[in-house]
């Protein structure tokens, strides 16, 4: 896959499509790289889009330098740039996790770019953050330090609150995770239980002004989770995704595949 350089990074990224089909951005989540999107480029439902997927920096393939912050609205801002870099002026976005709170965060500061914004149980509260929660009761220099420790940590909240998630899917995860940094891990999660320690962030999601706002939750999360009240009255539609939980693109891609190309077209 091919790298750009991007405020003194090297990006990994991938570009599928015809460059004058409607482009579909999608962001990864913690922890995760490019990888998690594999279904989706490879599946037939998305043929008509010229598809983008970034490794985040300090995620996947991707420069992980100590010097940057990782802070969410950081990270949208050089996905914004991402974009810009391949002469993108508008396209569909979509955030899973993590990475669905990074795309808010691009679609507040820059709505006239997106026309069609799906997160998929993205991190609206810190209370949602789980494994964020778990970095963040660390300083930074503990958690360096014990870094191989953490992994244990986060491998045991992955079985407890990824709900369905599945061996082999867990294996998957732990390999990315192990492509990770201390540091990355650290500022993203930090950054990330600061962006939604209160109401504030998901009040902006509700009020954020485009022509459409998808949220995807997995049935099987919602043994655990929530969705909020007033979605419906703040034009949110929600999709319940049947027979999946949080990762769900991996889960059932058949299904994930399916839901994200009705939605799309919704």
């Amino acid at each position: 896959m091919p790298f750009m350089t991007l405020q003194n990074m090297y990006i990994n990224y991938r570009d599928q499509g015809d460059p004058q089909s409607p482009v579909l951005l999608l962001i990864h989540g913690l922890g995760c790289s490019l990888r998690y999107w594999a279904c989706v480029f490879d599946a037939q439902e998305f043929i008509n889009y010229r598809i983008l997927a970034l490794d985040l920096p300090g995620f996947g393939m991707s420069d992980k330098p100590d010097f940057y912050d990782y802070k969410l609205s950081s990270q949208a801002e050089l996905a914004l740039a991402f974009v810009d870099a391949l002469q993108v002026q508008q396209f569909l976005l979509v955030g899973h996790s993590m990475g669905g709170a990074i795309a808010i965060l691009l679609a507040l500061k820059h709505p006239d770019r997106v026309k069609h914004l799906v997160v998929i149980e993205p991190n609206l509260r810190a209370h949602d953050a789980q494994l964020s929660r778990e970095i963040v009761k660390y300083r930074e220099s503990e958690f360096i330090q014990r870094y191989q420790e953490f992994q244990s940590i986060a491998i045991d909240t992955v079985k407890r609150w990824f709900v369905g998630f599945r061996q082999r899917n867990l294996d998957d995860y732990i390999i990315e995770l192990l492509k990770t940094t201390p540091v990355s891990m650290y500022r993203s999660a930090q950054s990330l239980i600061k962006t939604t320690r209160d109401e504030t962030f998901l009040t902006q999601f509700q009020q954020l002004r485009i022509p459409k706002k998808h949220f995807l939750i997995g049935e099987e999360t919602l043994k655990i989770r929530s969705i909020p009240s007033d979605f419906a009255a703040s034009n949110i539609q929600t999709v319940i995704v049947p027979g999946v939980g949080h990762m769900m693109m991996v889960d059932n891609s058949t299904i994930f595949n399916e839901t994200l190309a009705t939605t799309l077209n919704a």
